[in-house]
């Protein structure tokens, strides 16, 4: 029997970190067609391992870096966009694990967190389904300046963010164990906290700055099989 959780982080290492470069000026200003879930303040790399800090970025259009613990300027084919963590569990839980993952909050975002617990559907003996999940993500990143107001919220993450659950969908519909029909809703959360009758966010989850968006989904598989040989 599948396990959720597996499943969750068996979508995300599959997703695709690398942007084809289409022209550099200066080694500093990138032109590519997809920028991912890059945005301002993250750390990217090229395609030898260089990480480089990004300064600023247009969706879709241009990234400009600049070199982030040496001096060469960016000359790669590839852009590498930051790793994705994967947390899963309840609100407190994953508050204390996610404390754990690094003391650089640059280094553990953006993360997908499956929230714990969620409901498990098995099939019918004659159903085409094997298992069923009904369950919550939240796709989340940095809102690192608290002085951001709701548009920098919404360009530096919300975008970014949107991106991402594109990935993670475009790997699900590539997979044939999957219905291709999966995310139900999804819904922006900035400045991501508790909400509290009539006060809005009143204290965060998770002790950070962060934004992102909840999404409700549904999981079907036909084929429970995962091989990653």
């Amino acid at each position: 029997m599948n396990n959720l959780v597996d499943i969750i982080e068996n979508v995300i290492n599959n997703i695709d970190l690398n942007i084809n470069v289409i022209n550099i000026v200066d080694g500093k200003t990138i032109t590519v067609c997809d920028t991912k879930h890059i945005t301002i303040n993250k750390i990217v790399k090229d395609n030898g391992g260089l990480k480089y800090k990004v300064i600023s970025f247009v969706e879709d259009t241009t990234v400009v870096v600049e070199p982030y613990g040496h001096s060469t300027l960016f000359s790669g084919t590839k852009l590498v966009a930051p790793e994705i963590t994967f947390l899963h569990g309840s609100p407190s839980s994953v508050n204390n694990e996610y404390a754990q993952v690094d003391q650089q909050t640059l280094n553990k975002t953006p993360f997908i967190w499956l929230l714990e617990p969620y409901d498990e559907n098995l099939g019918e003996s004659d159903s085409a389904l094997e298992v069923s999940f009904d369950c919550r993500l939240f796709f989340m990143d940095w809102a690192y300046n608290q002085g951001w107001k709701n548009d920098e919220h919404n360009t530096n993450v919300i975008k970014p963010m949107k991106k991402l659950l594109e990935q993670f969908n475009g790997v699900i519909n590539n997979d044939f164990s999957f219905r291709n029909t999966s995310v139900i809703r999804s819904r922006p959360r900035s400045r991501f906290g508790v909400v509290v009758t009539n006060r809005g966010s009143d204290r965060t989850i998770i002790n950070e700055d962060l934004s992102g968006l909840e999404v409700e989904a549904e999981l079907d598989l036909f084929d429970v099989e995962i091989c990653n040989c």
